[in-house]
């Protein structure tokens, strides 16, 4: 994410992710319902992707949803 500290190598710039309609390169509306499926199994949505699998619990990925819902 642009202006933080964070020097991420794999995964999407996350800077203003709550503000696109898409994700995955236009492969999915930006909903919280198909944000989760990304998080939790990218490669089902796109195969092929850099984005490795996040082994979340239900919470942590619910919490992590909201968080991206902030970044406008």
């Amino acid at each position: 994410m642009r202006g933080t500290t964070v020097d991420g190598r794999v995964g999407p710039d996350l800077t203003h992710v709550a503000s696109r309609r898409y994700l995955a390169a236009g492969a999915i509306p930006n909903t919280p319902g198909y944000l989760g499926g990304w998080i939790a199994d990218s490669q089902s949505i796109k195969p092929g992707n850099v984005m490795p699998p996040q082994p979340l619990t239900p919470d942590q990925l619910h919490a992590l949803i909201a968080y991206l819902g902030t970044l406008r």
